[in-house]
């Protein structure tokens, strides 16, 4: 590791070779049920996979054949979110308040500095306001961003509460550490 330009330890071995299957994608009655229980600070937390409109992606740059958004649902308290990445390409963390393309707001938009670089946001992560938050990993090629397949694991980083979006930007290989963040809590 160069002392000049350190990065952070990432252990991404254990997410390599990981079984993958097409998401089921939840419909708009589903997702409003489970993001009105997770603000009423009920649950169900954690990560699900759901679809935006051809303008959200458009706003974004967004292409690809696995565009889709994980949304995340956290318990009504102050979470960490910490980012980490192993990947050839440039990888980009979009974190979005809504899938409106009007009135989505970006809360965080890491990419990595350069190729084969696991810094992803801060090194120690962001305190983050728990809700209903909006996930979608991609990688640069050219002037847009190709979404990312994603798979969501059960457990945080770190802490004894969370969980994680992991992400894979090569299709061939399901060695899912490309673009990941984990949202942990006590």
């Amino acid at each position: 590791m160069s002392k000049r330009f350190p990065v952070p330890t990432f252990s991404y071995e254990q997410y390599k070779n990981m079984d993958w299957r097409e998401p089921a994608f939840l419909e708009a009655e589903d997702r409003a049920r489970l993001a009105a229980a997770a603000q009423s600070g009920h649950g169900p937390f954690g990560g699900y996979p759901v679809r935006a409109d051809t303008a959200f992606y458009e706003r974004f740059k967004l292409k690809g054949d696995h565009r889709h958004a994980v949304m995340c649902l956290l318990p009504t308290q102050p979470v960490r979110l910490i980012g980490r990445s192993h990947a050839w390409p440039i990888q980009q963390a979009l974190i979005v308040d809504s899938l409106d393309a009007e009135r989505a707001k970006v809360i965080h938009e890491w990419r990595t500095p350069r190729p084969m670089n696991t810094r992803l946001g801060p090194d120690d992560g962001v305190a983050a306001s728990g809700g209903v938050l909006f996930v979608i990993c991609s990688h640069r090629y050219a002037d847009h961003w190709i979404v990312n397949r994603t798979l969501v694991d059960g457990k945080g980083l770190s802490g004894p509460s969370g969980f994680g979006v992991l992400s894979a930007s090569d299709d061939a290989i399901n060695d899912f550490h490309a673009c990941n963040l984990w949202f942990d809590w006590q």
